[in-house]
């Protein structure tokens, strides 16, 4: 199974279901099951905690910029319909995702990135089977 790491400030928030999506470099197959996983310790030096298994549904471009102290999400398409793309991310507000993404960008500095939208697969570890005791 493939494995992606995810900061573990989001973890309750991908097993309860409100993040839904993830912004990253490059886009994760469709339709693949991807283990996320918590880095126990140090990134690279400390065993992987498995978080939850996600399924990608589907993805789009997204361009990211920072105009001074202004945040700027061009996706090319929506992917997340009825939400908000920062509760869709898992944070508490626009101003929430506004500052994580002001912490990692220059003033001026515009990234192209891949937003994907993903659910949970159905596991005994997401959802309870009626079938097992």
């Amino acid at each position: 199974m493939i494995k992606r790491p995810l900061n573990p400030r989001f973890t309750e928030a991908v097993l309860a279901g409100r993040k839904v999506t993830t912004i990253r470099a490059k886009a994760w197959p469709v339709g693949v099951p991807i283990m996320l996983y918590n880095w126990s310790g140090k990134a690279y030096r400390s065993k992987q905690v498995d978080v939850a298994a996600v399924i990608v549904q589907d993805f789009t471009p997204i361009r990211i910029g920072r105009e001074r102290d202004l945040i700027c999400y061009h996706a090319e398409r929506g992917i997340h319909p009825g939400r908000l793309l920062w509760s869709c991310e898992g944070f508490l507000s626009q101003q929430d995702m506004d500052h994580w993404f002001r912490a990692t960008m220059k003033p001026g500095q515009w990234v192209d990135k891949a937003l994907m939208r993903f659910r949970l697969v159905n596991s005994r570890l997401t959802e309870p089977n009626p079938t097992t005791p």
